[in-house]
C-alpha cells in the first residue's frame, strides 16, 4: 500500500520593484543581433530583402550625372507611362490673306526715245510710233494684278519698256515718280510678265525704242478708274481729249510753236508745270511760264502721257 505524500504549504513569491524591471543589457544584445541579421548582413552579402526602389526618370538621371560622364538614357520600361488621356490637336484657324486684290489699269505706251541704225539717239516725235506694241505689252502688264505685292496696292507705277528689235525682246525698268509702296517688287513681276514676248508684226523705223507705260493700281472696292477716265489720261495717237495740268518728266522738254516740226520756242526743265489743252497726234498745246502766259506744243512723252 502506497503512502501519500503530504502537501506542503503553497508559497507565492511577488518580485520587488527592483526585480520587476527588464534587463537593458539583454534588450541591447537582442536589438544588436536583430540589426545584424535584418539589416547589416543583407547589405554586406548583397541580398535584397524587398523590391528595389524605382529608378529616377531620364531627366532626373541626366541632371544627376556627373559632368565628366554623359547621362545614360533609361530603358522605356523605367520612364513614366504615357497618359491615357487622348491628345487634343489644336488646328489654327485660317488667317485672312493680307491685302485686297487690286485692279490694274494700263495706259497706252508713249515712245519718248529711240536709237537709229547709226546709233544716233533721238527723242519724242523724231522716233515715230510703234503700232502694235500696245497689243503685246498691255495685256502682259495687266497680269501685275496677280503679283503678291499688288494686293492692297494703290497708286501709279511708271515703267519704261525697252524695245530691242535686233534681239527680238523686251526689257523693263522703273520710270520716274511712283505712288505705290513697293515699286521694286512690282518691277520684278513686270519683268517676268513681259519675258519671252515676241515683236513680230510690230512696224518700226528704228532698231531700239524706249516706251513709257503707266500702270494704275486700285484696291477692289476703293474705286478703280473708269474706262473713260483711263482713255482721257492716256489717249491713243490722233484722239482728242481734254486735259488739265501736268509736269515735265524728262530732263528737258522741248516746246515748239507747232506739233512735231515747229520751231523750238522754249526748253522746260524736269518738274516744270504746264496747263494742257486737247491732244492732237500725240502733241499737247500747253501754257507755261509765270502765270502760264506762254504758249506752245509739247510731245506727250515729255509729260509722261
Amino acid at each position: 500500500m502506497l503512502s501519500r505524500k503530504a502537501d506542503g504549504p503553497l508559497t507565492v513569491q511577488i518580485p520587488g520593484p527592483t526585480e520587476d524591471r527588464p534587463s537593458w543589457t539583454r534588450v541591447g544584445v537582442i536589438a544588436a543581433i536583430g540589426f545584424i541579421i535584418g539589416i547589416a548582413w543583407p547589405r554586406l552579402a548583397g541580398v535584397r530583402m524587398g523590391p528595389s526602389v524605382p529608378e529616377a526618370t531620364t531627366a532626373s538621371a541626366a541632371a544627376a550625372a556627373p559632368p565628366s560622364e554623359p547621362a545614360q538614357a533609361l530603358p522605356a520600361a523605367a520612364t513614366t507611362p504615357p497618359s491615357t488621356v487622348p491628345a487634343v490637336v489644336v488646328v489654327p484657324a485660317p488667317t485672312a490673306s493680307v491685302g485686297i486684290p487690286a485692279s490694274v489699269n494700263v495706259g497706252h505706251g508713249v515712245v519718248f526715245a529711240c536709237k537709229g541704225s547709226d546709233g544716233e539717239a533721238m527723242k519724242g516725235g523724231d522716233c515715230g510710233s510703234l503700232p502694235g506694241l500696245d497689243g503685246i505689252v498691255m495685256p502682259r502688264l495687266r497680269k501685275l494684278a496677280d503679283c503678291p505685292e499688288a494686293a492692297g496696292a494703290s497708286g501709279k507705277l511708271h515703267l519704261v519698256v525697252h524695245v530691242d528689235f535686233p534681239r527680238g525682246g523686251l526689257g523693263v525698268d522703273l520710270g520716274r515718280g511712283h505712288g505705290v509702296s513697293s515699286p521694286d517688287a512690282l518691277l520684278a513681276c513686270a519683268k517676268s510678265a513681259v519675258s519671252g514676248a515676241g515683236l513680230s508684226g510690230v512696224a518700226h523705223d528704228n532698231p531700239r525704242y524706249s516706251v513709257a507705260y503707266s500702270v494704275t493700281f486700285a484696291s477692289e472696292g476703293a474705286g478703280a478708274p473708269s474706262a473713260s477716265a483711263s482713255a482721257s489720261a492716256h489717249p491713243a495717237s490722233g484722239g482728242d481729249a481734254a486735259e488739265g495740268t501736268a509736269q515735265v518728266v524728262w530732263e528737258v522738254a522741248i516746246v515748239r510753236d507747232a506739233p512735231k516740226t515747229g520751231k523750238v520756242v522754249a526748253r522746260l526743265q524736269h518738274g516744270a508745270e504746264l496747263h494742257l489743252g486737247v491732244v492732237k497726234d500725240g502733241w499737247y498745246p500747253v501754257k507755261f511760264g509765270d502765270g502760264f502766259t506762254s504758249d506752245g506744243w509739247v510731245y506727250r512723252g515729255a509729260i509722261g502721257r
